[in-house]
């Protein structure tokens, strides 16, 4: 089987490609890493919401392939006729460390919301400020943890604390100073869109605000495929 037959049965069977990409993020050296994007682009194409995992896998070896995978989730939440989310909403904040490698430093847990009517936004955020206490550091929703009992030997990590500045409007996580969670960040993202429109809105933005740090670059690019 040649490059172009064998990318043709990854293309029938996406489900194999992210596996395979899953895979070689695991097991592969820092150099042979990027080999496994042609996998999950793949993957991709036939389920947006597989790039999910691709930064998931990136996060699991601490590369900073996992800032590119997780503004493609971002943007996957994205409606560009009602809620819109920004590619560089909750971004993971890499360092280079060699020329052209990277490794994660931490991600960014505030969501800012744009719109015209602010205190519904403000209503909505306090709506979710509940719920995101729940979500766990693999995007499931925890309900029965007993507080202080998350995180190790525990399981599971939920947020230390959420709060809500009613001046941008913004919602905060606290998550063990900056951890990086690709799955729970698809959670809290999904959860807030969900309040945004239970509280009546039907369009807004969502971003994080920049960094200022100059010492951090985010990396990560949203594919319009």
């Amino acid at each position: 089987m040649d490059k172009e037959e064998f990318l043709a049965a990854l293309r029938d069977n996406p489900q194999a490609a992210l596996e395979l990409g899953c895979r070689i993020v695991a097991t592969a050296g820092v150099d042979e890493r990027r080999h496994a994007d042609v996998p999950f682009e793949i993957a991709r194409d036939a389920d947006r919401a597989t790039v999910w995992h691709a930064a998931e896998a990136y996060t699991e070896v601490s590369d900073g392939g996992a800032a590119r995978w997780m503004a493609e989730g971002a943007a996957s939440l994205s409606d560009p006729d009602g809620i819109v989310v920004d590619p560089l909403t909750l971004p993971i904040s890499i360092w280079e460390y060699d020329e052209d490698r990277w490794t994660l430093d931490h991600q960014d847990w505030r969501i800012a919301v744009g719109c015209d009517d602010p205190a519904r936004a403000i209503v909505a955020l306090h709506a979710a400020r509940p719920r995101l206490l729940s979500v766990a550091n693999d995007g499931s929703v925890q309900l029965d943890i007993p507080a202080g009992l998350t995180g190790p030997p525990g399981p599971w990590y939920t947020p230390n604390f959420v709060g809500v500045d009613e001046d941008v409007p913004l919602i905060w996580l606290d998550c063990k100073s900056g951890a990086v969670f690709p799955l729970m960040a698809r959670t809290v993202l999904e959860i807030v869109i969900e309040e945004l429109r239970a509280a009546g809105i039907t369009r807004a933005e969502l971003t994080t605000p920049k960094n200022q740090d100059s010492r951090r670059r985010f990396r990560g690019s949203a594919s319009s495929g």
